[in-house]
């Protein structure tokens, strides 16, 4: 959501902050807006969401409340409000910078970085789901539409596992370290209850699809390719073991990245004409290898 037609500090008085020190866009929030706050020597994230979205809002809030119970790193929220229907939170900022940051610098920490980033997504699963949730647990399996039962009947004829918390975008911009550690998972906007594998899915798919190359100019593609392998290696090797086959859910990830990504294709930062061909390719080869191909009207 663009940063442009709010106004922080009017946001900031409903949630009780006057006069902050300064007030920074921060990059990254595609569905909500988000602003780097300082003030009175301390730094907040103010997190804005689109009008009607308090049950969004409040949702995530209790996500974030039961994560942080079971030890993940997750911000505080410090204030709540709403701002001409907009829900919105002040939350405390977590520190370091994203794991996506840090491979740009250090790209010869990616093996080492990838373990971290796994073992942090396992104890995610582990957490006991919240109530805030409110939810059966194949509630995930509804970004499926009409057009996807056979892939629907996939999914529910693997058995499905109950119980997990899933954060369902995890990945390199949504978490935060500081070289040494994790020290934050943001935007739990997405979070379900359910089977763990459909969690882990998702962030292949985007490791694999949707992950940005460093910045710099002249990088080798080959390079690039290294790296996100490297530290795809330690993210499976941190996370540990995955029961039962994954293809079904790798194509339901597709099917939720193509959907999810498919309003930015030509915008700035946002998603290719190559990328999305890719994501297509994606799905229907895990379909195929699923068994459960559907053919397009």
């Amino acid at each position: 959501m663009s940063a442009d037609d709010l106004d922080p500090v009017s946001v900031l008085k409903v949630l009780g902050v006057e006069h902050p020190a300064s007030v920074t866009p921060v990059s990254g929030g595609w569905t909500t807006a988000i602003f780097r706050v300082e003030h009175e020597g301390k730094l907040y994230a103010l997190r804005a969401y689109r009008v009607g979205q308090e049950e969004t809002c409040c949702r995530e809030v209790g996500v974030m409340q039961a994560a942080a119970a079971a030890g993940i790193p997750v911000p505080s929220v410090q204030a709540e409000g709403v701002w001409r229907g907009r829900p919105a939170l002040l939350l405390s900022w977590c520190p370091g910078h994203p794991v996506a940051h840090e491979l740009r610098t250090r790209p010869w920490r990616a093996w080492y970085m990838g373990v971290l980033f796994g073992r942090m997504q396992a104890a995610i699963n582990r957490v006991v789901v919240p109530d805030a949730l409110g939810e059966p647990d194949d509630a995930w399996i509804g970004w499926l539409g009409p057009d996807e039962e056979a892939l629907r009947e996939c999914l529910y004829g693997q058995g499905l596992r109950s119980g997990a918390l899933l954060h369902l975008d995890y990945h390199l911009m949504n978490v935060m370290t500081d070289g040494r550690r994790i020290t934050g998972v943001l935007d739990w906007a997405n979070a379900h209850a359910g089977d763990p594998r459909a969690d882990y899915a998702r962030t292949l798919s985007i490791l694999r699809l949707d992950s940005e190359p460093p910045d710099e100019v002249g990088v080798p593609r080959w390079a690039v390719r290294l790296l996100v392998c490297l530290f795809e290696l330690g993210w499976r090797r941190g996370y540990g073991r995955v029961e039962g086959d994954l293809a079904p859910y790798n194509a339901l990830a597709g099917v939720y990245l193509e959907r999810s990504l498919a309003w930015r294709l030509g915008l700035p930062g946002g998603l290719t004409r190559g990328r999305l061909a890719r994501i297509r390719k994606w799905t229907v080869m895990w379909k195929e290898r699923a068994g459960c191909r559907q053919v397009q009207a």
